[in-house]
C-alpha cells in the first residue's frame, strides 16, 4: 500500500493542480469584463443602418484579427497564462520528489525534464493564446455581430448582446468560460501525467496505483479504478475498452497513460513498487472494481 509519505506528495500535487487551475477560473471574471469593453469600442464603428449591410460585413471581417487579438493581448489573461505555464515546474518538482520514494536508481534527468517541459508550454501557449483561442472567441463574436446588427434598433442593444455573450448572464456562462477552464484544467493534468509517464517507461516501472480527486460528475471510468492498482499492461489494455463518456480522440495503448479518463480527468497514474502491488493483491485492491 502506499505509504504515508507517498499520500502526502500526492495531495502536495493535487493541490498546486488546483491552485493553478483555480488562478485562471478566479481571474476569468475580470478578463470578460475587459475583454467585452475591448469587443465592443472595435464594434463601435460598425453601422446600423440596415442600408449599409454590405459595407458593415465587410468591416466586421476586417475586424477579425483585431477581435481575435483582444482575448490574447488581455493583460489579466496573459498573467495567468504565465502562471499555469510555471506552475509545470512545481509540479516536474513534487513529481521527481514522488518518484524519488519509489525508484530505487531515480534521479532527474535535466534534458528529459527541459524536453516535456518545452513541449507541453508550446501546446498549452498555442491553446490558451495561440490559433486555438484565436479563432474560438473571434469567429464566435462575428457570428454574434451578423446575427445582431441587422436586428438592433439601437447601439445600446447590441452592447448589451456583446456584454452578455462575453461576461455571461446570471443564468448563461460566458462564452469561453468553458474552453479556457477545461483548456487549462487538462494542460495542468496532461503535463502531470507525461512527465510521470515518461520518466516510468525509462525506468521500467510495472505498477501502477489509480488516484486523484472524486468530484461530482467522476465517470464510471475512473469510479471503478480509483484507488486500485494495475500492472502497465492492464492500464494498456483500457484502451481497447469501447468509447466511455469524456475518451480524448487518439487514446491508445500508449497515451492511455497520459489521457487516462479524458476529458478534465482528475486522477492519475502513479508508479508503485511490486512488493505494493503483491500487498494491494492480497488486499483484493488490483484490477478494475
Amino acid at each position: 500500500m502506499p505509504t504515508d509519505k507517498q499520500l502526502a506528495i500526492i495531495r502536495k500535487i493535487q493541490q498546486i493542480q488546483l491552485d493553478i487551475e483555480n488562478g485562471m477560473a478566479d481571474s476569468l471574471p475580470k478578463v470578460f469584463k475587459t475583454l467585452s469593453n475591448e469587443v465592443i469600442d472595435l464594434a463601435s464603428e460598425l453601422s446600423l443602418d440596415p442600408k449599409d449591410r454590405a459595407k458593415t460585413l465587410r468591416e466586421m471581417v476586417k475586424l477579425k484579427k483585431d477581435i481575435a487579438d483582444t482575448i490574447v493581448n488581455n493583460a489579466a489573461y496573459q498573467t495567468e497564462v504565465v502562471a499555469v505555464i510555471n506552475g509545470y515546474k512545481a509540479l516536474a518538482e513534487a513529481s521527481n520528489e514522488y518518484l524519488s520514494l519509489i525508484l530505487d536508481d531515480f534521479s532527474p534527468k535535466t534534458e528529459l525534464y527541459k524536453a516535456i517541459l518545452e513541449t507541453n508550454i508550446e501546446v498549452t501557449k498555442d491553446a490558451l493564446i495561440g490559433g486555438g483561442i484565436r479563432n474560438n472567441f473571434s469567429n464566435a463574436i462575428q457570428e454574434v455581430l451578423k446575427s445582431n446588427i441587422a436586428g438592433v434598433s439601437n447601439r445600446a442593444e447590441l452592447n448589451k448582446t456583446l456584454r452578455q455573450f462575453i461576461e455571461g448572464t446570471p443564468d448563461d456562462l460566458p462564452f469561453l468560460n468553458r474552453y479556457i477552464k477545461q483548456t487549462t484544467n487538462d494542460s495542468v493534468m496532461a503535463f502531470n501525467a507525461e512527465y510521470i509517464q515518461t520518466v516510468s517507461e525509462d525506468l521500467g516501472v510495472e505498477y501502477y496505483l489509480y488516484a486523484g480527486t472524486i468530484i461530482e460528475d467522476t465517470r464510471p471510468f475512473c469510479s471503478a479504478r480509483t484507488g486500485r492498482f494495475f500492472t502497465t499492461e492492464q492500464v494498456r489494455d483500457w484502451a481497447n475498452l469501447k468509447g466511455w463518456q469524456g475518451r480524448m480522440s487518439g487514446t491508445n495503448a500508449n497515451t492511455i497513460f497520459i489521457y487516462r479518463g479524458g476529458y478534465n480527468c482528475r486522477h492519475q497514474l502513479w508508479p508503485v513498487s511490486q512488493e505494493q502491488y503483491e500487498s494491494a493483491k492480497e488486499a483484493g485492491r488490483t484490477g478494475v472494481k
